[in-house]
């Protein structure tokens, strides 16, 4: 009797097991076939990984981009560096220009006297007032330039006076020269004045002149005046 008992919970514990075995393997046949069958495609889902990847690289810094930038930066820096070169320079010629003048001015005040030379300057700006406003009252000229210049200004007046047009002087800035002869005296003088034809401006044109002075008794006159070019006493002019 103790036997069949024995037997009859081993047949039940069999019976168990395999129901139980059963539901697993029903759980896992289910659990399979619900699932999205894309999801557990490897090959899918190892695609999906590559092309996140991909995704994310544009996120880093763009080295091109960068050395855009350190070009331009390198640029910039270089155009500063020669501007501030090309200024300091500038103002150094400026400076040992101003000196020239200074030392070359003070060497005519030793020659001639600081009254002589002040005279000299002021002959300089009235004869070159009166070219450039085309004075043909040639009494004004009279004792300013010596008699060849002045026979020179007033062919030159005749050929190119214009009667319709009206001059106004703006600026003569002088500036000391070196002489071509001894016993000569020399300035630079840049001129700028404006033309109006019936009150209306026509050009602005600026001019380099360098006249020379000699010593007329006791005054310095004009013995001739140039431009750089060589051409008339008009210049190129501006508009």
């Amino acid at each position: 009797m103790r036997e069949d008992n024995h037997e009859k919970r081993m047949f039940y514990k069999f019976i168990f097991l395999l129901v139980v075995t059963g539901l697993i393997v029903i759980v896992c046949i289910w659990k399979w076939t619900a699932d999205d069958p894309k999801e557990q495609d490897p090959e899918e889902m190892f695609g999906k990984t590559e092309q996140q990847e991909d995704i994310k690289e544009p996120t880093g810094l763009d080295e091109a981009k960068i050395n855009d930038v350190l070009i331009d930066e390198e640029d910039k820096n270089s155009e500063a560096q020669e501007t501030n070169t090309n200024d300091a320079s500038q103002q150094n010629e400026q400076t040992e220009n101003n000196q020239e003048e200074a030392d070359l001015e003070q060497t005519y005040i030793n020659q001639y006297g600081k009254q002589e030379v002040g005279q000299a300057k002021e002959q300089v700006e009235k004869v070159l007032a009166l070219y450039l406003l085309q004075v043909t009252d040639w009494d004004k000229w009279e004792g300013a330039v010596t008699a060849n210049y002045l026979e020179n200004v007033q062919k030159e007046m005749t050929n190119f006076k214009d009667e319709k047009a009206k001059r106004e002087l703006d600026t003569i800035d002088l500036f000391v020269s070196q002489p071509l002869k001894d016993g000569e005296i020399m300035y630079g003088a840049y001129a700028t004045w404006h033309v109006t034809v019936k009150g209306k401006s026509t050009s602005k044109p600026m001019q380099l002149y360098y006249i020379t002075l000699q010593k007329e008794g006791d005054k310095w006159i004009v013995s001739n005046m140039v431009t750089p070019n060589n051409q008339n006493m008009e210049g190129e002019g501006k508009e």
